[in-house]
This record gives structure tokens, sequence and C-alpha cells, in this order.
């Protein structure tokens, strides 16, 4: 290159030194350093925002009809910590929806019964790309990448299997963001390395600015830091506004409602004022029943303890003048305390009527209540739930663990979570925050919550539409009655035991024990002038199997029987149920009889009651609902009224 053609060159070459002029300079650290600021905020709130998608049985989308829809969905509690499994059949097809634009990977805990085949598909416009499919003969973790899919995410079988936790972990694309950052503080280290500034006063005011800021945001993290660690130490000793948010993640806490004790095992803690909410019943809870069969609002109502730990109110126990034991049909906390049949008898007679029932407790705690709270009172009736559906095996595992010192707490029953969990929700912090908001909410709607009476609890669906002829589906019957449909479904464990034989029952040691126990609350009431009475609870099988009966073939009913008992190991019999449906309650009033104990079997009103087109126990529960109460309350009060009581 000449001379001439190098200055011509050198000419041609912009010269922007007197753009960068120092208030340019200082404007271009200004940008670089909220550039940084904005992209380090960014990658922060997407690594927070990282969420995981589980898999709920009730979320899936319709199987095809070629295929069974026998999946079933149970919530097991593992450590402190619920975790969903879906059990599917021989052979079974789960689809899920899904749309996640970036790839995502899918988490699965597969453990077959025998030998199973597994796969793994995604489908996008009527295309089906299969991602794994494997055999599988033990428990085996699978982490398979997805792709950006907006369709359906389908999981196969052919063998029995078990899907532990099925989710979907989804972690945004931050590449970009990190190069961004990347690039913007490379820019900034060039410059500072080529360039000194001088500052003028202006930019060292805008700098003590920065500072500023800068520390009070590294205080603010440090403070949230603590709290953070302060909170997670505190565990479960964390008010029940934070637990409950925590809960919503899937984690086992201690509920701060229970308490142990020595003498009677887990009972109600003393002088509670909270709030008890549920939506799904213990069927579905524990898995027996899809959560996608019965829909009915989320419950919530204020929940009170006295100073001896029943429902009741504040006030001190003078002038009772009947005293209510039994267990979790007597204390009732899937109602408000107004609904439950001992504050309906009261109502009802006009008396003053003190509930001493803990769900959990059989014969034997309910003769220790009464020696302990009920005797000191000398209330003139006592009436005692007998629930025919377990309190034989409660007064047989109490008397063999030496009275209450060996009872263990009441099993924590898990159920379903948050569907989607950000990476902030698991945060302490964050719980605490929402904990605080709900707090507050629950406080300007007491008054609203106090009119709890007012709802609807009879646990009906109504969205479901009505059915001309019965039906049968995983485990939920549908039945028109007078003019009405009922759903509902049973809790196999009593329905298993309608099977056994009058003398089946008066030669076990369940019945040894709870007829030497009312021999003695007898003796007990007798001697302070008043009268026992034993009104026999019935579960729900023993009321409704006539229906069934009236309302589906021998055949129809012992296929669906089938299907609630698929998990025992012999198929059940119908017949030997219908024989001795009432085996029990039989047993019980001939031993009042001979005893001369008042008695009263409250499945005659219950069933009157579902006859005439209204479910008497919540659809998806083994308890009463508010119509139960209400029969039973009315019974009991009429029994009283005529015999003088």
């Amino acid at each position: 290159m000449t001379d001439s053609e190098y200055h011509r060159t050198v000419d041609v070459i912009p010269n922007f030194s007197h753009v960068m002029t120092p208030p340019f300079r200082r404007r271009l650290w200004q940008l670089l350093t909220l550039g940084q600021c904005v992209l380090g905020l960014a990658l922060v709130w997407q690594w927070l925002c990282a969420s995981t998608y589980r898999l709920y049985l009730d979320e899936q989308q319709p199987p095809r009809p070629s295929m069974s829809a026998s999946a079933r969905q149970r919530f097991d509690v593992c450590g402190d910590q619920v975790q969903p499994q879906i059990l599917t059949a021989e052979e079974d097809h789960l689809n899920f929806s899904v749309s996640f634009p970036w790839p995502s990977q899918l988490h699965v805990r597969v453990v077959p019964s025998g030998h199973a085949e597994i796969e793994i598909a995604v489908v996008e416009q009527n295309a089906r790309r299969t991602l794994l499919r494997r055999s599988l003969t033990e428990a085996t973790e699978i982490a398979q990448m997805l792709p950006p899919t907006i369709g359906v995410l389908e999981l196969s079988n052919r063998g029995e299997v078990r899907w532990s936790d099925p989710r979907v972990v989804h972690d945004r694309n931050n590449g970009p963001w990190l190069l961004g950052l990347m690039a913007l503080l490379g820019l900034t280290l060039w410059r500072a390395g080529r360039v000194r500034l001088r500052v003028p006063p202006v930019a060292s005011r805008a700098r003590t600015v920065l500072l500023g800021s800068i520390t009070a945001a590294v205080s603010a993290i440090l403070c949230l830091a603590l709290l953070e660690v302060g909170l997670r130490a505190l565990s479960d000793r964390l008010p029940s506004w934070v637990a409950v948010q925590r809960r919503d993640l899937g984690e086992i806490r201690t509920d701060p409602r229970w308490q142990e004790s020595a003498r009677y095992g887990a009972r109600l803690a003393p002088r509670l004022h909270t709030y008890c909410e549920w939506q799904h019943g213990d069927i579905v809870r524990m898995g027996f029943l899809p959560p996608d069969l019965i829909h009915h609002p989320a419950y919530r109502f204020p929940f009170v303890t006295d100073a001896d730990g029943f429902r009741n109110s504040a006030t001190e126990p003078s002038a009772t003048e009947v005293a209510a034991l039994g267990d979790s049909f007597t204390d009732a906390m899937t109602l408000p305390a107004e609904l439950s049949w001992p504050a309906r008898l009261g109502s009802l007679l006009d008396a003053k009527v003190r509930n001493y029932g803990t769900a959990g407790f059989g014969p034997g705690q309910e003769l220790l209540v009464l020696k302990e709270y009920v005797q000191a009172l000398r209330p003139r009736r006592v009436v005692v739930g007998f629930f025919a559906g377990n309190d034989l095996y409660d007064a047989e595992s109490f008397a063999a663990s030496g009275g209450g010192c060996a009872v263990s707490p009441i099993p924590a029953q898990g159920g379903k979570f948050k569907d989607v969990i950000a990476r902030y929700d698991e945060f302490y912090v964050v719980s605490l925050y929402k904990g605080v908001v709900a707090f507050l909410s629950d406080r300007d709607q007491c008054h609203a919550d106090e009119g709890s009476s007012q709802v609807d609890y009879s646990g009906e669906d109504l969205s479901a539409s009505a059915a001309s002829r019965p039906g049968f589906n995983r485990g939920l019957f549908t039945v028109p009655v007078a003019g009405r449909t009922l759903r509902f479904a049973f809790l196999p464990p009593y329905l298993d035991r309608l099977e056994l034989s009058r003398e089946q029952l008066q030669a076990s040691r369940g019945w040894e024990v709870t007829s030497r126990t009312y021999k003695e609350m007898e003796r007990l009431v007798r001697a302070q002038g008043g009268r026992l009475v034993v009104a026999v609870i019935p579960s729900k099988a023993q009321v409704y199997l006539p229906l069934l009966s009236a309302s589906f073939s021998p055949a129809e009913l012992q296929q669906a029987l089938c299907f609630c008992l698929r998990d025992s190991p012999t198929s059940p019999r119908l017949d030997a149920m219908m024989r001795n449906r009432l085996a029990l309650n039989d047993l019980m009033g001939d031993f009042c009889a001979a005893e001369g104990i008042a008695f009263l079997d409250l499945t005659t009103v219950l069933q009157t009651k579902l006859e005439a087109g209204y479910n008497t126990y919540f659809p998806d529960d083994s308890h009463w609902n508010s119509a139960g109460h209400e029969a039973a309350a009315g019974a009991i009060a009429r029994f009283m009224r005529e015999r003088g009581l």
C-alpha cells in the first residue's frame, strides 16, 4: 500500500473520540450495570420458577375405549412426604395432556408386580413417538428426557405395575440469558481495562446510591436466609397456618390438633381454636376411589375444643344432662360442631348435651373418658355410640396394648396436593408469607365462617347429571332413588367384615372386651342414678347393601363388589354379606336386653332416609353427612322421649 492510499484509508475511518465524552461514558457504564442487573435477576427468576408437574389420575384424558379404566390413585406416606401412586391393571394406557415448549424430563419409579413391559410415548398432532420401551421384573427408577411437546404424554403397560410419583420436571432454557450476561460482563471488563474515568461529583453520588442499594439488597437476602434457616429449624413446631402451606407441597407434618397420651393414645389437644378443611373423603384419600368421580365443595369450618380436648365450647361443663361418648361419628370432624348428632340432640331435647367423642377411640378409651371426665358431672343419661364397622377391633387393639401405653398415633393419611410446584414454593419464607395472608383473610372472614351451618354438607356432586338406571364405575355406585340420583362408594375394610357370622363375632376377643367394658359402663352410670343408652352406628355398607341388592342383579353386584375388594385375598361372598349384614347389631341388641341397657339400632332410620332419595353418608367418605347426623339425632331423641329417659 502506497503512502497516498494509506492516508486515504485513514481519512475514511470515522473518529468517535468526540462522541466518547465523559457524560456518554458515564451513561454507558450505567447502561452496562443496569443490563447486568436485569439479566442477573432474570436468571434468578428463571431458576426460582423451575417447576415440577405431578401427573394425577383424575387429570388424565379419558382412556381409549379399547383400554380398561381400572387404574386407581393412591397416596402413600413415605417418611415425611406424600408419594402419589397410580396402580394399573394388566394392560392400561394413561394419557396426560402436556404443554411444554421447552425440553423437560419425566421422573417415575415403576414397580411391577411380576414381569411387565412399559412404554413411554408422546402424541402431538396425531403423530405418536415412542421414547422408551422396556421390560421390567423389579422396581426401576426412570428419568426420561421429553422433547418440547404440546399434546399428550402416554404411559402404557402390559402386566400390572405401580407408577410411583410420576412427575415432569420443567426447567426453562437459561442459555440465552446467561450468554447475554456474560457478554455484558465481558464488555464491562474490556472497557474497564481501556478507559480510566475521572469521577465527577454527580457520578460519585450515583455510585454512593448504587453501593447503598447493593448493601440493602445483600442485607435483605441475609435476613431472608436467616429466617429460612430458623423456620426450617422449627419444623413441626410451626404454626398451623404455616404448616398447612407445607402440606400443599405434599409434606407430612404432625397435626397440631392431635397430641399423644400414655393413657388414651392419640387424642385431640385441649383449647384448640383453629379451622378444619377437607376436599376429599377418606375413601378417596386412601386410594379406593378415583378423585375425579366425585366433586363437592371444599369444606371449611371452625374447629374448637374445650379444656379437656373435646369438641365443646370453652364454657365450663356445668349442669350437663346428657353425655355423648363415641369415636369419629360422635366428634364429627367432617362437619361443623353444631351439625353433629350430640349438638342436634341437645337442640331436639332442649337439654345440655356435652360431646365426649374422639376419632379413633374404641370402647376401652370411652370407659376411661366416662371415669375421668363424665362421672364428675353426674349426667342423667350417657349415650354411647357403638360403631359396628371397627369398634370390636379397636377394643381388642386397645386391650392388647395394655390400655393405651403402646397405642400408635392415628396414622397420617396422604392426599392429593398441588400438581404444579415451583422451586420458590419450597422455601419456608414463601410458606410464611402465604400463611400470613391466609391468616389475615381468615380473621376478616370469621363472621362468614361462623354461619357454616348454612352450607350444604351433604357431599353431593351438584354438577353430576341425573341417572335413569343403576351403574357402577371404578368403585362408585350410581342408583336412581325416589326421583333423585344417589352416588356413593364403600370403604373396603368395613365391607369385607360383613361376611363374619354372629358365632364368629361372639367368639372374638374384641366382643369379649367390648361386652365386659359395656357392663362396667352400665354399673358406673347406674351407681350415680343415671341410665346408659347404647346406639349402634352401622357402617355404610350395612345401610346401603339392601338398596344395591334391589337395584342390581346378583351377578352385577357380585362383580362390583369384586372390584371394590380387589386387594382382598379371597373373592367376596355376597350371600354371606347379606345374611350377616346385621349380625353384630343383633348380637349387641341381645346383650343389652340381657343386661338391662337401653338399646337403639340406627340402621333402620338411616335406611329409611336413604330409600327416600337422600344420602346419609358422604358419597366419598365412610362417615355421616349432615343428613345422617340429623337422622340419628332425631331417632335418639324420639327413643329417649318414648322411654322417659
